[in-house]
């Protein structure tokens, strides 16, 4: 029997999970199928019933990371820890949630730049920003400004730093700040940030987690400056790879067979 697999979020259409799952599912040789559906936060309890048992996994985007918390029968350690399920696998008795994200930006800073960070500016406080938090805890990074216009929000994202190990502090935009080691942004790509605010950034190199449309206003500010950036399609690869391990091999945390042939599989399907 054919199994399906999806990504699911609003908007979607600018995804590029398809194309990486499709060249899994090509290069492993499983019967199934990945598309991409549009669900906004109300209609994913009844997407979820509609689910035929043909129905084994769902990659999760926004506004859905935290929206199907409450549909899940267990969640992974991290997805507690963070509040942000990307991944749910459908097992014998339900829904189980993952978090990828953490270790799908952790592994796309290191295999870029290494782990020579000490300090970090964090912009934004949404779900993709607890999960990047980790991340930069994962990295070895002890000291973090939490950048946010949402003081309150900035503070719950402090909160889970500090629970990790990390000195972690907020500050609303345009507040001036120190030089540190790597900005990272969990901003959406329609957000503008004023000079004010740029010119606060001072880092030698960009983590954004934006890739549609890339560069980034961010990217473009970092490459004016002569500084290397790096866009959310290497998390979104990366991310991929231990998902794909949810859906098509044992558990997230045993490789794939082949998971090296399956990596440059996936980067050519995205075109990195």
């Amino acid at each position: 029997m054919t199994k399906n697999f999806g990504v699911a979020g609003s908007p979607i259409n600018h995804s590029k999970s398809p194309a990486l799952h499709r060249a899994a599912i090509a290069l492993l040789s499983v019967d199934a199928r990945y598309t991409a559906t549009e669900i906004s936060e109300t209609e994913l309890p009844g997407f979820l019933t509609s689910l035929d048992d043909t129905w084994s996994g769902l990659s999760l985007t926004m506004p859905l990371k935290t929206a199907i918390r409450p549909l899940l029968i267990r969640e992974c350690a991290t997805s507690r820890l963070t509040g942000s399920v990307n991944t749910a696998f459908r097992g014998s008795d339900g829904w189980e949630g993952f978090n990828t994200d953490v270790w799908g930006a952790a592994t796309a800073i290191e295999q870029n730049w290494g782990r020579a960070f000490e300090s970090a500016i964090l912009l934004g406080a949404g779900a993709t920003a607890s999960s990047l938090i980790v991340s930069l805890r994962d990295l070895g990074i002890d000291d973090v400004v939490v950048v946010a216009r949402d003081y309150t929000r900035a503070q719950d994202i402090c909160d889970l730093g500090r629970r990790v190990g990390i000195n972690a502090r907020a500050v609303p935009f345009g507040a001036p700040l120190d030089s540190a080691d790597i900005v990272v942004s969990s901003l959406p790509a329609t957000a503008l940030l004023p000079t004010t605010v740029l010119e606060h950034l001072d880092a030698g190199v960009l983590f954004d987690v934006v890739y549609d449309p890339w560069p980034s206003a961010l990217a473009r500010e970092w490459d004016r400056r002569g500084l290397d950036s790096l866009s959310g399609l290497h998390m979104l690869l990366w991310q991929a790879v231990r998902q794909a391990r949810v859906f098509y091999g044992v558990s997230v945390d045993e490789p794939l067979p082949n998971e090296e042939m399956l990596v440059t599989a996936m980067r050519a399907a995205v075109g990195i």
